[in-house]
């Protein structure tokens, strides 16, 4: 970490869906909105009560972003951490500037709903500048189909067991 370096977590809700920038054959990147609305409640009231949303522009890199743009959908409940910088341009003869979140990590709120996770094979090549093979904007990751294949079967008796307790406990 930098010195002076803005780290934070946003939580929120994806506002766009990810889109890909850059070409194929260079790095990985990218890109979506992150809106998030703080809430309160009133007490008095007997509401919650909501301020203003934060928009922000996140950007991932690398094999998180290939993996954000496989996962991940408008409207999904995010969490983020990541750095936050100010990207600056001149557009027009205008300078313009804007607050964006580099992410370092990104994954569903699993206070809002459940999610599966798919381990990537860790024998592939890294997905960097310069890497070898196929390009990973088309190329789906692998995933380990025997810890796949396992899992399944873990829960599916772990699904079972649960059934039986409960017509036990039912009798």
């Amino acid at each position: 970490m930098a010195i002076n370096e803005i780290k934070t977590t946003v939580f929120g809700f994806m506002g766009t869906q990810p889109t890909r920038l850059g070409q194929p054959g260079s790095t990985p990147v990218c890109s979506f909105r992150l809106g998030s609305t703080p809430a309160h409640y009133d007490a008095a009231a007997g509401v919650w009560k909501r301020k203003s949303t934060t928009w922000l522009t996140v950007k991932a890199f690398r094999t998180l972003a290939v993996n954000a743009l496989a996962c991940l959908h408008k409207g999904d409940p995010v969490m983020v951490t990541g750095s936050l910088v100010t990207e600056e341009w001149i557009s027009d003869g205008q300078p313009h500037s804007s607050l964006v979140l580099v992410a370092d990590g990104i994954g569903h709120d699993l206070a809002r709903g459940q999610d599966t996770f798919t381990r990537i094979r860790s024998g592939t090549a890294p997905i960097d500048e310069g890497a070898d093979g196929p390009d990973p904007w088309t190329t789906p990751p692998s995933s380990l189909s025997s810890e796949t294949a396992s899992a399944s079967a873990s829960s599916a008796s772990s699904a079972a067991e649960e059934t039986s307790v409960k017509a036990s406990d039912a009798e």
